[in-house]
């Protein structure tokens, strides 16, 4: 769930109508039964860990409604398509696990409906950052299940040999990475892996980056004229072009090998990087820990989101009242919570869950410390963000256009502008009224 692989003002109706319309039209199963969610059954398709439990939770206390839970593979891996054909077919499931970054697409492509007028009731019980992830154009598709919230992760041993402190602002953080290469040439403060494009959108959220919006004109793609990418971009190119950062593929060998050995003294990541460094830098346990995210300036408290996963509504589903109390339930009951944070590692979105009792353990990987307290903080701190319509394509030609520019000592912000370009041909590809910039 944490990387599905995951925000706007006004969809413009005029790009999208048409579209909608022939896609919307050829479904509206949605799984039959009332639409007050009296003696309902909703079907709802997923994948992540917990899921199944969490729905038999919610039937053995909801006699009223009974939800089957259908699992299906990972979106990115084809259930997505699958959610898609349904939807032509006529057969689609009343919900479907999407993640942030793909509710967009499912968007454009007439496969989830608004439920914003029956969902306004469950707002309240969620932080704005997350209500905003299952919007699109203003309009809300589904209940919000975790965040991705950033923050430093970083060696104690390593900032105790070197006399350094987790760095409040990225000034330090360049700072810091100039100290520690010079005193070890072999040594890294952090890294940069061109190949994670979620991870350089949370980054750009942070610094106030908005890479799509909408207006009643259509869509705007600004990942090449956007401030705060470029900030970012510019940063880490810096970094790299002094040689203060090493480069390389994210999670990968090579990657948790410097984790482990000690090549590496911090890896500013999301919540659910603390289960990946468990698992694979288990001879480090002891030496990492959490600090919040280093800022752009000391007095603001901005952090961005890498991850997350919606319960949508998918298009026709005529049990919508139903639907979204299993969904608002699954993403605020305590016992459900707790499942999902025990099986899927998720951090809740909704802000009961913050307080969730699992949360609160100490790591004994992490020394012991309670690292989803600096996670809330985070979380608090999130900054708005919207993706696009085709973050398949956006995705994999940012992984590519990075790349090539690592490899070749090229300009990170020249390959935005190379994207740029070419994520507004895929929008207008796909009868979308776009403009650049």
């Amino acid at each position: 769930m944490a990387k599905t692989r995951i925000r706007t003002r006004m969809l413009a109706a005029a790009a999208t109508l048409p579209l909608l319309a022939g896609v919307a039209a050829c479904g509206s199963s949605g799984g039959g039964g009332s639409s007050d969610g009296a003696n309902s059954e909703v079907t709802f398709w997923g994948w992540a860990p917990g899921y199944e439990e969490a729905v038999a939770q919610f039937n053995a206390g909801h006699p009223g409604v009974r939800v089957k839970f259908e699992k299906i593979v990972p979106g990115s891996k084809g259930g997505y398509a699958k959610v898609f054909a349904a939807v032509k077919a006529g057969n689609a499931p009343c919900l479907a696990q999407v993640g942030y970054e793909s509710l967009p697409s499912f968007v454009v492509e007439g496969a989830v409906q608004d439920v914003g007028k029956e969902a306004d009731q469950y707002q309240p019980q969620y932080g704005e950052a997350a209500w905003n992830a299952v919007k699109v154009g203003g309009q809300v598709y589904g209940i919000p299940v975790d965040m991705g919230p950033m923050a430093l992760y970083y060696r104690t041993d390593l900032y105790a040999q070197y006399g350094l402190k987790p760095q409040a602002t990225w000034e330090e953080f360049a700072a810091d990475a100039a100290k520690l290469h010079a005193a070890n040439p072999n040594g890294y403060l952090s890294v940069f892996n061109p190949d994670d494009p979620w991870w350089f959108a949370g980054m750009s959220a942070q610094a106030g980056g908005s890479w799509f919006g909408t207006d009643s004109k259509g869509w705007k793609v600004s990942l090449a004229s956007d401030p705060g990418s470029a900030k970012v971009a510019k940063y880490w190119q810096g970094l790299i072009d002094k040689g203060l950062v090493k480069s390389e593929q994210g999670f990968s060998p090579d990657l948790y090998k410097d984790l482990q050995d000690g090549t590496l003294a911090a890896y500013p990541g999301p919540v659910w990087f603390s289960s990946i460094l468990e698992q694979n830098a288990a001879q480090a346990a002891g030496k990492w820990a959490v600090a919040p995210m280093p800022q752009w300036q000391d007095a603001t408290k901005s952090v961005g989101n890498d991850g997350g996963s919606s319960t949508a509504v998918v298009k026709g589903c005529k049990n919508t009242a139903a639907a979204l109390q299993f969904a608002n339930w699954m993403s605020t009951d305590a016992a459900a919570v707790a499942t999902l944070v025990e099986k899927a590692g998720i951090y809740p979105a909704s802000t009961s869950g913050a307080s969730a009792p699992a949360l609160a353990k100490p790591s004994a990987y992490f020394g012991n410390q309670p690292i989803f307290d600096v996670f809330k903080q985070s979380a608090q701190q999130a900054a708005k963000w919207s993706w696009g319509p085709t973050m398949t394509q956006t995705s994999s030609d940012l992984t590519d256009a990075f790349g090539a520019a690592v490899a070749s000592h090229g300009d990170l912000t020249a390959a935005l502008g190379t994207v740029q370009n070419k994520t507004v041909d895929a929008m207008k590809a796909k009868g979308l009224t776009v403009t650049a910039g």
